[in-house]
């Protein structure tokens, strides 16, 4: 699969990206201290929203009304869930509001999401908690911090918002009620989980990770395992898993219609897999997708 548009070039590193519903805009997290928010179509660069620290992810609202930001703590500054709010011209402003997680700069954020109205962002922290933020108050209104014992480094919903699932690198992910973030189930793996997903056709988790990049010289060839894996989604067991990258797996994403799924690697590869009809024939299955 060739590339079919570029944009950038970027001058520094991009620690994450969205693009809004309806695939006209791209936002990026740069590591020089500023969000870019770039037009889909002609890959022109609209608008640079700058910061005092490192960003490292963004996300648009539903609606495309508001844009958060994640800044971590470098320069003296405290980690924040920053604010964004869109103009009435279509720009985005530079006057933002910021929600500081923790009274110490190591409560740093890794990573969050909307939920499904806007009124709250979710998110996950390097002390492997997961906590929900009150967009309007600016205020911390539950949280667990019980998750994880390392790391949490992402958090995805189901398709229904009831549910999101979380990646550590204390080698678990955990399934959660929305309502409250108690634990509903855990999948155990063999390695650190960078990211996971579940399955909107199939009662089925994604998991994706590995080694990071520092630790792999340190193993045998034999001993790296970098695959994404399927755990049925109640039962909890490990159903098969594939090897499909020379690095850690860094990121994952089941296909909304259950067709497939997409995998990022440390190889510096993007790989687009089919799921065939077999697929649909184990534990868990539900209805195949038209």
């Amino acid at each position: 699969v060739s590339a079919q548009s570029t944009w950038g070039p970027e001058p520094s590193v991009v620690w994450a990206a969205d693009v809004n519903f309806e695939s006209s805009m791209l936002a990026t997290a740069c590591g020089d201290q500023n969000v870019r928010v770039w037009d889909v179509r002609s890959g022109q660069l609209k608008q640079v929203v700058q910061h005092m620290t490192p960003v490292k992810s963004v996300g648009f609202s539903h609606g495309d009304t508001h844009m958060f930001s994640i800044t971590d703590n470098r320069y003296g500054q405290l980690p924040a869930i920053n604010i964004i709010n869109r103009n009435e011209d279509g720009t985005w402003s530079e006057d933002y509001t910021s929600f500081n997680p923790g009274a110490t700069n190591t409560d740093v954020v890794t990573w969050a999401a909307w939920g499904p109205t806007n009124e709250q962002i979710f998110f996950c922290s390097v002390n492997g908690s997961v906590a929900v933020l009150d967009v309007e108050t600016q205020k911390e209104v539950f949280s667990n911090t019980n998750v994880h014992k390392l790391e949490a480094k992402r958090i995805k919903f189901d398709q229904d918002y009831n549910f999101l699932i979380t990646g550590s690198n204390d080698c678990t992910a955990k399934l959660l009620d929305c309502r409250d973030l108690s634990i509903v189930k855990t999948y155990n793996n063999d390695k650190p989980v960078n990211e996971a997903d579940i399955s909107s056709v199939m009662d089925h988790v994604i998991l994706a990770g590995g080694e990071d990049a520092q630790s792999i010289t340190n193993i045998s060839h034999g001993q790296n395992k970098f695959e994404a894996k399927f755990f049925h989604k109640v039962f909890e067991n490990e159903l098969g898993g594939l090897g499909c990258h020379f690095g850690p797996v860094n990121s994952c994403a089941l296909h909304p219609g259950g067709k497939g799924f997409t995998t990022g690697g440390e190889d510096g590869l993007v790989k687009i897999h089919h799921f065939d009809k077999d697929y649909y024939t184990m534990p868990g299955a539900k209805d195949e997708p038209l």
